[in-house]
């Protein structure tokens, strides 16, 4: 179909509304089963685009306070299996489709409100999803360069000038683009193994004859980083968990007190895992002297910065990551604090070379023999992914359309905004708030007068799920030393004071309600008891 008989039925579109079309308005809605050319439509492409540009577009120019609409997993089950076809082939219906939009919009997280405050999910720079629809209308997967030319690209141009950022040579680091932190650690901890256990890939563990394999990482190292000792077959017994200090960073004394017992005992710590941004509160482990440890004790060092490590991009947060420099291998998550469609997290390697070790089979039918101009750019052979979504083309996007400085911003506006957070909580007396903020992520409890300490907890929890429920506002949850404290994430740089004052009032609501039905109950059994026996 030529694009002059495509935009005069999108333009028929925008002068009804969709409700208004029946079946006889869309062009392949007739009787009976669709032909294999009609699944394919442009036309229909067409309708369906403009709905769900539409749709976004009046998401994103609205102003509510949203969080998350929860619905009963028995109901939407319901629902969504009344918009499946009643016969096994269908014709485009552009209300059924409307529908299904509406459905999935109205179950989604409200990223994009100020009331979501949750978790480490970004509000994305808008033009960066459109390349998400055309990736998969035009697919480069990116893993080889016949089939993913652009990505690869893309890749190398984001290893230079991020590589620039961290202080690394030019030519001497490199730089692989991975689906998620978790397959990111797991595969710099691969390559740490296969370095320091050269015979493991082909011989396994047993290669390693009487040394114990081990890992080190801090008390609150992401779940992701723990297993991937039980994944390579290390085992979670050969997990040394390091101590924090009172700012819940990897403590470098404590940490020296660990690996010394751990090599007494016999275990061999190939690797150890540092945090730059811990998902419970955003802290930065103090880097040069885990360096230096790791060093001492011949071991890789990696950092799991999917979440700070975006401070690269800022002049004023970047030397919160003072000695990511010296780490062997780093992750970041640009679709966290860099703004991008998920999943793209970018997987640094200090010494050039070593990511294609991490995975050192090859097959002919993927690999060539010998390297040219155009395999030499590939990843393939450096990650676990074949067909991989060319996520990097969003960041790069991003970067080419407004440069280094609108991440920068948007990330030092949270970062300060998360600190206005944390000094408007600590001036409230009702308000404990245990942990000055290092990036976007604040920790605090509500604990009214005269609630008891053994009750906190529990107060905290019924609030999330008051909170949540009420519609408006979002929050998340973290236990810390044993203690529940609510947790909320700036991720939306439109959120401001105001904003956190309104939850502040919301949760303060909550917990009249929640402590007035338990002073009604407690009374309620009081008077049960007096009551004389049968």
């Amino acid at each position: 179909m030529t694009p002059e008989r495509i935009f005069p039925m999108v333009k028929l579109y925008e002068q009804k509304d969709v409700n208004e079309l029946d079946d006889s308005s869309a062009s392949t809605s007739k009787a009976g089963s669709a032909s294999l050319e009609e699944f394919f439509s442009v036309g229909d492409f067409a309708a369906a685009a403009h709905q769900a540009v539409k749709r976004l577009a009046d998401m994103l120019s609205g102003d509510s306070l949203e969080g998350v609409r929860l619905q009963r997993p028995a109901d939407l089950m319901a629902r969504a299996r009344n918009l499946m076809v009643p016969a096994d082939r269908g014709r485009f219906d552009l209300h059924r489709f409307s529908e299904i939009l509406d459905l999935y919009l109205e179950t989604a997280i409200k990223v994009n409100s100020r009331g979501y405050m949750a978790r480490q999910f970004s509000s994305v720079m808008p033009v960066a999803a459109v390349f998400d629809m055309v990736s998969a209308m035009v697919p480069q997967p990116a893993s080889y360069y016949e089939a993913g030319q652009l990505p690869n690209i893309a890749d190398r141009l984001l290893e230079e000038t991020l590589g620039r950022l961290v202080g690394w040579p030019h030519g001497r680091f490199e730089m692989v683009t991975t689906s998620g932190a978790s397959l990111a650690n797991m595969t710099a901890v691969l390559v740490a193994r296969n370095h320091c256990f050269p015979q493991s890939w082909n011989g396994g563990l047993a290669a390693a004859g009487s040394r114990r394999p081990a890992i080190a990482v801090g008390e609150d190292a992401h779940f992701s980083v723990t297993r991937v000792a039980g994944i390579i077959g290390i085992g979670q017994d050969q997990v040394v968990r390091l101590p924090l200090n009172y700012r819940r960073q990897i403590c470098p004394a404590g940490a020296a007190a660990a690996l010394d017992s751990a090599a007494f005992c016999g275990l061999d710590v190939f690797c150890v895992i540092a945090s730059a941004g811990t998902t419970s509160i955003g802290a930065n482990d103090p880097l040069p002297e885990l360096a230096a440890l790791a060093k001492r004790h011949g071991a890789w060092l990696h950092v799991d910065a999917a979440h700070n490590g975006a401070f690269l991009v800022s002049d004023r947060l970047r030397p919160r990551l003072s000695g990511l420099e010296l780490a062997d291998s780093f992750c970041m998550d640009a679709h966290k604090t860099l703004f991008v469609p998920a999943l793209c997290t970018l997987l640094f390697y200090k010494q050039k070379g070593m990511a294609e070790t991490a995975f050192p089979q090859k097959d002919s039918y993927v690999f060539d023999p010998f390297e040219d101009e155009m395999t030499a750019v590939q990843s393939g052979v450096k990650n676990f992914e074949c067909t991989k979504r060319p996520a990097i083309l969003n960041l790069w996007l991003a970067w080419s359309l407004y440069g280094r400085h609108a991440f920068a911003d948007k990330l030092e506006h949270l970062v300060t905004m998360t600190g206005a957070a944390h000094d408007y909580l600590a001036s409230q007396p009702d308000f404990l708030v245990p942990h000055r903020p290092e990036s976007n992520i604040l920790c605090f409890v509500h604990r009214p007068a005269g609630v008891d300490s053994r009750r906190l907890s529990r107060l905290q929890i019924q609030l999330r799920d008051r909170v949540r429920a009420a519609g408006q506002y979002l929050l998340s949850k973290v236990d810390l030393d044993g203690r529940t404290m609510l947790r909320m994430v700036l991720m939306n740089h439109q959120i401001g004071l105001h904003d956190i004052e309104g939850v502040v009032a919301e949760i303060r609501r909550h917990a009249r309600d929640i402590l007035e039905n338990d002073a009604t109950e407690s009374e309620q059994m009081r008077l049960f008891r007096l009551q004389p026996g049968e």
